[in-house]
C-alpha cells in the first residue's frame, strides 16, 4: 500500500527513523520495534543490542536463538532471518538482506552484510549514491571466527569454518574450512575417507 503512495511512506518514514542518525527514534525502539520482531520459543535478545529495524522490513530471530548485548541489527535495506539455536555473540553486526540458518555460532566483532555502497559517479560524494542489496546466506551449522568479515551476495554452506580474521569474498562450499584475507578454502571434508582433507596452497 504505501509504495502507491510516495508522500506517506516518506512522512511515515520521518517520523519512525531520526534523519541524520538513520536509527529509530526512541519511542519506536520502546513501542514499536518490539512488536515487529517475529521470536520463536525461547529465544533471547539481550537488553543492550541495539535494533535498528524498521517494520516494513521483516526480522525473526528463531528457537532458543540469542542476540547479544552490543550486537546490532539493521534490517533498513532487507530482511534479517536468524535460525533456530543460533548463537549473535557481542559487537556482532548484521546488515540486511541477511539470512542465518540453524545453529549457527558468530564471534565477537563479526560482520555480515548484505549490501554495497554504489561509488561509481565521481562526482557525487560516496555517502550520497546509496547502496545495492543482495542478500547474504550462511546455511545451517556454520561457525565463523571473530573479527570476521562476510561480504554481500555470498553463500556460505552447511557445516562450514571461517577462521577468525578472515575476509570472506566469494561463496563457499559446504563442508569447508576456510580463512584469510581474502578467504581462500584451507579443508575439504572427504565423504569416501571420512575425514577432513587439505588443500593445496595456490
Amino acid at each position: 500500500m504505501l509504495e502507491s503512495h510516495p508522500r506517506l511512506k516518506k512522512f511515515l518514514h520521518y517520523l519512525l527513523i531520526h534523519p541524520y542518525t538513520a536509527r529509530p527514534r526512541w519511542w519506536a525502539r520502546t513501542f514499536v520495534i518490539p512488536l515487529v520482531i517475529k521470536r520463536g520459543k525461547g529465544s533471547i535478545i539481550r537488553r543492550k543490542a541495539r535494533l535498528d529495524i524498521i517494520p516494513s522490513k521483516k526480522i525473526t530471530v528463531g528457537v532458543k536463538s540469542i542476540i547479544e548485548d552490543y550486537a546490532i541489527i539493521n534490517n533498513g535495506m532487507g530482511d534479517v532471518i536468524i535460525g533456530d539455536y543460533t548463537h549473535v555473540t557481542s559487537r556482532v553486526k548484521l546488515v540486511g538482506p541477511v539470512t542465518l540458518g540453524n545453529y549457527v555460532t558468530l564471534g565477537s566483532n563479526v560482520q555480515v552484510t548484505g549490501l554495497t555502497h554504489n561509488y561509481l559517479d565521481v562526482t557525487c560524494p560516496i555517502a550520497k549514491q546509496g547502496v545495492t542489496p543482495n542478500r547474504t546466506i550462511i546455511e545451517d551449522d556454520v561457525w565463523i571466527g571473530g573479527n570476521s568479515c562476510i561480504n554481500q551476495g555470498i553463500t556460505i554452506g552447511t557445516h562450514c569454518i571461517v577462521a577468525a580474521g578472515s575476509v570472506v569474498t566469494k561463496s563457499v562450499p559446504p563442508y569447508s574450512v576456510v580463512g584469510g584475507n581474502p578467504a581462500r578454502i584451507l579443508k575439504l571434508y572427504d565423504f569416501e575417507k571420512q575425514e577432513w582433507i587439505k588443500t593445496s596452497k595456490k
